[in-house]
């Protein structure tokens, strides 16, 4: 449980302190780039929502001044208009980009603290068994195995 805590709070911590400090480093890699990633999806989102604004407005000024809509005739145009429709495209494929990010974050975390766990219980797994094959004229084939001394503890 502590190597699933330990990788919930840094992940690779657990797999560290579980003595796979490898897979530890390529957990903490896949989180640490999943974080920049949804900081970046928050940053891409902003600027869509800013241009989406701007069309808007640009629109708005652009047929109050040569058409004289006003009220919900000028919002169904500007709403209407190709700019503003692009724009608002675009913000929804941001957002669900954002969205897609935090997901993929939220699954290498989780998963990360799942292989943590599961490194921390196979960490005093006994060793292998060991297989010889020996052949001998008059004997044949023989299989032997052999068990390490601490295999029974």
């Amino acid at each position: 449980r502590g190597a699933f805590i330990r990788s919930l709070l840094i992940p690779g911590w657990g797999q560290s302190a579980a003595g796979a400090p490898g897979r530890g480093a390529f957990y903490f890699g896949m989180e640490g780039a999943s974080l920049w990633m949804i900081l970046k999806s928050f940053k891409t989102l902003d600027s869509a929502k800013t241009r989406l604004k701007s069309a808007e407005v640009a629109v708005r000024t652009e047929l109050q001044s040569t058409q004289g809509l006003s009220g919900s005739d000028l919002d169904e145009a500007v709403q209407g208009d190709s700019k503003v429709k692009s724009a608002a495209m675009l913000v929804e494929d941001r957002s669900q980009q954002r969205e897609d990010w935090i997901a993929a974050g939220m699954f290498f975390l989780m998963f990360g603290a799942a292989d943590a766990f599961v490194t921390a219980h196979l960490e005093d797994f006994p060793e292998p068994l060991e297989t010889r094959i020996e052949t001998s004229p008059e004997l044949g084939v023989g299989v032997s195995f052999s068990l390490p001394l601490n295999f029974f503890r």
